[in-house]
């Protein structure tokens, strides 16, 4: 028998990896950014949270890039979610129409429906991707200067390291013997 076993696809809120989990984890870290994470449920939604320990020796920047990235994905998903709904009425009031054209074998108001419909949902789409864009657009703003910022403080870390190939990273690495 195959092995079934459910993975969810996540996304680090640190480090904003995309992730697959076995469903049946609760407490893991992220592959890229090492931070332990929790698995939290609220009914059918499943997200990633960082643990106590991990959230405690977080910096600010990154305490921030959490709370941006958790608002985002609410607001998207929020604006997704009405989007289908609106999507799915319009559909279902096309669909019955339809119908009815057909029934009454009126091929006007079979043509007019179909057009209708489509007008329909361009206009809602260009609507909800406006409000969107609207909502979204700072918080990612300042997710991408968080992320920047991130690079850039962790390029300075490496490039103050020294390197094993260098005599500084040599010395160091023999005792301080050159």
């Amino acid at each position: 028998m195959p092995d079934e076993r459910k993975t969810l696809r996540l996304t680090c809120p640190v480090c904003e990896t995309r992730l697959k989990i076995a469903e049946n984890i609760e407490r893991f870290a992220c592959l890229n950014c090492g931070t332990e994470l929790n698995l939290v449920r609220d009914g059918n939604v499943a997200q990633l949270e960082p643990t106590q320990e991990a959230a405690a020796q977080l910096t600010p920047e990154q305490r921030e890039l959490v709370n941006v990235s958790t608002a985002l994905k609410s607001k998207d998903d929020s604006y997704g979610s009405g989007c289908a709904v609106a999507t799915l009425g319009i559909a279902l009031v096309a669909c019955i129409s339809i119908l009815l054209a057909g029934a009454s074998n009126q091929p006007i108001l079979f043509w007019t429906t179909i057009i209708s419909a489509l007008v329909i949902l361009a206009v809602v789409l260009l609507l909800f991707i406006n409000a969107s864009g609207k909502a979204t657009a700072p918080l990612m703003r300042r997710r991408d200067q968080l992320q920047n910022s991130a690079v850039q403080q962790q390029q300075n870390v490496d490039e103050n390291s020294p390197n094993p190939g260098s005599p500084e990273g040599q010395s160091a690495s023999e005792g301080g013997t050159a």
